[in-house]
């Protein structure tokens, strides 16, 4: 408040002055005020800031897209393993049901091993006949 008084006083008092030189009062006011069509510091800055939040959301939305692509890749590469471990386990419970068959009891325990191992990393079904299988060797 104090800032616009002094603002007018000072004007008024310049306004008065050239006046009183016989000056034009129009060079004052074209003095006082900034053209119109000049941007201002603020409005510089304003669409600065804009264009910066432009750019941001652009790079975001990108990563985010990245980042989508990239989990559905992981997801297949994933399911791709678990697939191939599911395929994997069962040969080796019919390699060892086989060496099993043919009383080769020392390859078919090597092989159980292994197969423990992968119990985590398997389907249901195929958890379930490891499992059989391991009290197989327990009982025997």
């Amino acid at each position: 408040m104090k800032r616009q008084i002094l603002t007018a006083v000072i004007v008024s008092c310049t306004t008065i002055g050239l006046v009183a030189c016989g000056q034009d009062q129009a060079p004052v006011e074209e003095a006082a005020a900034p053209p119109a069509q000049e941007p201002t510091m603020l409005d510089r800055a304003v669409e600065t800031a804009k264009d910066a939040s432009d750019r941001v959301g652009a790079a975001a939305t990108a990563a985010k897209d990245t980042a989508s692509e990239a989990a559905a890749s992981a997801m297949e590469q994933a399911s791709v393993v678990g697939e191939r471990a599911e395929t994997e386990a069962k040969e080796m419970i019919e390699q060892v049901k086989s060496f099993l068959a043919e009383d080769k009891e020392d390859m078919a325990r090597e092989l159980m091993s292994k197969l423990s191992a992968m119990k985590d990393s398997v389907s249901e079904t195929v958890r379930a006949e490891i499992e059989r299988l391991e009290a197989m060797f327990s009982d025997a």
